[in-house]
C-alpha cells in the first residue's frame, strides 16, 4: 500500500511539473515524461490485481464511473506521454516525425489527462483525503474550504486559458510569474475538479441508498 502511495504522490508531483514547461525547459521537461512512463508502467504493475479482477467484479453505478474513469486516465496519461515522444527535441529525437499536429494533441491530452485526475481524486476522495477532512471535523469549515479551492479554480482556469488549452485553441502558454505559482495554479485546477465531482459521486449514492 506504501509502495503504490509513493508512486502516486511522486507521479502526481511530476505531472505537476510537466505543466510548467516554460519554467523548467524543453529538456528537463522531457526527462520527466519518460519518468512519468516509468512510472505509470510501475503503477500498472503494482495495481495488478485489480486490472486482472476487472471482468469479475459485480459492478454498480459508481463502481461503473470508477472503471471508466481509471481506463480514460489511462489512455490519456499514456497518450500524451507516447506522443511528447513522438515529438521529442531533446532526449529520443530519433522519434521526432516533426508533426505540429502531434505536438497539438500531446497538449490537448495534457489539459484532458488533468481533468481525468480530477475525476479520479474526486471518486476516490474519502481514501485522498478522508483524514484531512476527519481532522478538522467541522462540516462547514469544510463546505467553506471547498468552496474557496473551487474558486482559486476558477480564478486559475482564466489565467491560464485552461479551456482553450484543452480544445488546441491555444498551442503555447503565456510565461507569468513563477514555477511556485504556475504549479499552484493547476493543483487548484485539479482540486477543483476533484470537489465538484466528489459532491456529484456522493449525491449519486445517496440516491441509490434512498431507493
Amino acid at each position: 500500500m506504501k509502495k503504490k502511495l509513493i508512486v502516486d504522490i511522486i507521479m502526481f508531483i511530476l505531472m505537476l511539473l510537466e505543466f510548467s514547461r516554460l519554467y523548467t525547459g524543453a529538456l528537463l521537461h522531457e526527462l520527466i515524461g519518460i519518468a512519468l512512463l516509468i512510472l505509470v508502467i510501475v503503477h500498472l504493475i503494482l495495481n495488478k490485481n485489480y486490472l486482472l479482477n476487472i471482468l469479475k467484479v459485480k459492478y454498480n453505478v459508481r463502481s461503473i464511473i470508477m472503471l471508466i474513469t481509471n481506463i480514460l486516465l489511462i489512455i490519456s496519461f499514456l497518450l500524451t506521454i507516447v506522443l511528447g515522444i513522438l515529438s521529442s527535441g531533446e532526449t529520443i529525437t530519433f522519434l521526432n516525425i516533426h508533426n505540429l499536429t502531434i505536438v497539438k494533441l500531446h497538449k490537448i491530452l495534457g489539459n484532458v489527462s488533468l481533468i481525468v485526475i480530477g475525476i479520479h481524486l474526486g471518486i476516490n476522495f474519502n481514501a485522498m483525503f478522508g483524514k484531512i477532512t476527519k481532522l478538522i471535523k467541522n462540516n462547514i469549515v469544510n463546505y467553506i474550504l471547498g468552496i474557496i479551492i473551487i474558486m482559486l479554480g476558477i480564478y486559475s482556469s482564466i489565467k491560464v486559458d485552461f479551456i482553450k488549452h484543452a480544445i488546441g485553441e491555444y498551442g503555447f502558454g503565456i510565461k507569468e510569474g513563477n514555477i511556485i505559482i504556475n504549479i499552484l495554479e493547476y493543483l487548484s485546477i485539479i482540486l477543483m475538479f476533484t470537489i465538484i465531482i466528489n459532491f456529484i459521486y456522493k449525491r449519486i449514492g445517496e440516491k441509490k441508498n434512498e431507493r
